[in-house]
């Protein structure tokens, strides 16, 4: 089993196996730049390029970036080989000394948005058995993603009142909905559908979602044209991005498939992932749920989205649906928070990074 050298990594859930990726910056270090997480430390990327004999290489002039797109762009070959080098800079009792040089704790770190959402899709969970022929989803407004930490300002929109007529003014009925996130990179050709069994080439990693809903705008939203003002306002994203090679060990098989099936949606290895998902409001469980339960899987998502034609590009993010949701009505001051494990190698626990957030007064 492989160890790390760095105090309390290999108890944490933010272990050697796990490794996500976030952006980062410091009072005394004000630019942000990337960083991998590794136990309560974070492993700073541009400290590690500018320390190497290479510093202009593509997958190190990426890691130099403020951003993940860059390196999302690349490839997972790219990917693969950095993630490599991570894991031998943290377990290699040799490179101990200089690559000490490189961390500094999370609690000195104010966190960022990981990289530019460059196009949002989410899909949805709650589609009637009869209706079950694909998976389905609605198009997100990527410009309102924002990182944990980012506080809410409760939406203003339209509602029916108490006398059945719409009413303008904050929502009355603020909800959550827990979901994973898968994060592309690399690019496809217009025209060109991706199969199920190409997930892996084209997903980067994975994040948690906060996907917050106005239930009482969504009564006036006709179903024909999906949802805006009750889905619009804001989609709550970890800071941290779980690479998909470090979910290998959470694969589970996945809800046998119906037999109407299209063709386009089939795969030689159905799985899903062994993720539970927990939310808490003001510090408080109120919620979980097993996301290995989904029955489209996430490489079936990733097919639907290209099946048409469309291309996938790096900054692409689609949301798998509700994982866990219920009819909470959140009061101005609530704090939400959204956290993932999933197994590891050999009896070890990863964590997916959390989702917390503020809910603060509608300025309108």
């Amino acid at each position: 089993m492989t160890t790390c050298w760095v105090p309390g990594a290999d108890e944490s859930p933010y272990n050697i196996h796990n490794l996500p990726f976030g952006v980062f910056s410091t009072v005394d270090e004000d630019l942000p730049r990337i960083g991998v997480r590794i136990g309560d430390q974070i492993l700073d990327m541009h400290k590690a390029v500018l320390s190497g004999d290479c510093q202009t290489c593509a997958a190190c002039t990426a890691l130099r970036d403020p951003a993940l797109n860059r390196l999302l762009s690349l490839g997972r070959p790219a990917w693969r080989q950095v993630r490599a080098q991570i894991q031998e800079a943290l377990s290699e009792p040799s490179l101990q000394d200089v690559a000490s040089n490189w961390l500094t704790p999370v609690t000195d770190a104010r966190m960022h948005a990981p990289l530019l959402v460059t196009d949002y899709v989410d899909f949805t969970l709650r589609v009637p058995g009869a209706m079950s022929v694909h998976p389905r989803a609605s198009n997100g407004r990527a410009s309102t993603l924002i990182p944990s930490g980012m506080e809410l300002v409760r939406p203003a929109g339209h509602r029916r009142g108490e006398d059945g007529r719409p009413v303008f003014g904050p929502t009355g009925a603020l909800d959550i909905e827990a979901e994973v996130g898968f994060l592309i990179g690399g690019e496809t050709e217009i025209g060109r559908p991706v199969s199920p069994d190409a997930f892996e080439e084209h997903v980067f990693g994975a994040v948690l979602l906060n996907d917050w809903t106005a239930r009482d705008f969504a009564e006036l939203e006709t179903d024909g044209l999906g949802p805006v003002a009750s889905k619009s306002f804001a989609t709550s994203m970890s800071a941290w991005v779980t690479p998909i090679e470090a979910l290998n060990a959470a694969r589970t098989a996945a809800p046998q498939p119906g037999p109407d099936m299209a063709s386009y949606l089939k795969e030689s290895d159905r799985y899903g992932y062994d993720l539970r998902l927990s939310i808490e409001v003001n510090g408080v469980a109120v919620a979980g749920a097993d996301f290995a339960e989904a029955y489209w899987t996430p490489a079936q998502q990733l097919s639907q989205l290209t099946v048409g034609g469309a291309v996938l590009r790096p900054g692409l993010l689609y949301g798998s649906g509700e994982a866990v949701t219920g009819q909470w009505r959140l009061e101005n001051g609530d704090t939400v928070k959204v956290t993932a494990t999933a197994p590891g190698p050999r009896g070890t626990t990863i964590a997916l990074g959390e989702v917390e957030t503020r809910v603060l007064p509608s300025i309108t």
